[in-house]
């Protein structure tokens, strides 16, 4: 009884999905403009979160008209297949033939683009109350966070020395450094070339100065390699 039942209640949604694709949506044009008005402002709100908060080289403007059309998209696309079976699992086989062949440089990019896809799908069901608050509350929690300084910074530090001078490097290293890794090291003839990963405590460390003292130190660099949302 339960199969037959279960049966019946598939073949009701199935049958519904067909009578909405052949009568068209009800939604009315008033609420389709709402939705892609309040995914406008949602879309503005990240877009500024994002400009007051990018700490990288080059601003991409791109990037920020990508995040609104996104969320004006996703909106469009939710309204229509919304309660919908049949296509909703059409536009799961359409997405899955997409490939996107752009990389994403920084991961900070992945989590805005998809804050865009949920304020976008919150305002696609008419749910403005949760894509206006969680946007707000997310900018705000974002611009808090990039305004807390980091407790060390991370450097790439790199050092050519004799290598009967290398005990007296490493020793200054340990001595200025929090933590360190060793990345690479290249040893030729009697030279020897040594590529680490080093954390520090303050901006402007001494190590360098320090490293270039050693007699046996030919050539010291020191690179800041970091721009990561939370770095001060």
């Amino acid at each position: 009884m339960d199969q037959v039942s279960q049966t019946i209640s598939f073949q009701d949604i199935i049958s519904s999905s067909i009578t909405n694709i052949d009568n068209g949506s009800a939604i009315s044009a008033a609420d389709i403009i709402i939705s892609l008005i309040a995914s406008l402002f949602c879309a503005l709100i990240i877009t500024w979160t994002y400009k007051k908060s990018y700490q990288g080289a080059i601003y991409q403007k791109s990037f920020s008209l990508s995040i609104i059309l996104l969320c004006l998209i996703t909106t469009s696309v939710i309204m229509v297949i919304s309660g919908n079976l049949i296509l909703s699992l059409g536009m799961v086989g359409a997405l899955s033939i997409i490939r996107f062949r752009s990389a994403i440089k920084d991961p900070i990019d992945i989590v805005y683009m998809f804050w865009a896809v949920s304020a976008g799908i919150s305002n696609g069901i008419f749910n403005f109350k949760v894509a206006f608050l969680s946007s707000i509350f997310i900018s705000i929690v974002v611009m808090v966070l990039k305004d807390i300084p980091q407790r060390g910074h991370t450097y790439m530090f790199v050092c050519k020395f004799r290598q009967e001078f290398e005990s007296q490097v490493m020793s200054v290293i340990s001595e200025s450094c929090k933590k360190y890794i060793i990345k690479s090291k290249t040893i030729k003839n009697d030279e020897t070339e040594i590529i680490l990963e080093i954390f520090v405590k303050d901006k402007n460390p001494d190590i360098l100065k320090k490293t270039e003292n050693i007699s046996g130190v030919i050539d010291a660099t020191m690179l800041s390699y970091s721009n990561n949302l939370l770095d001060k």
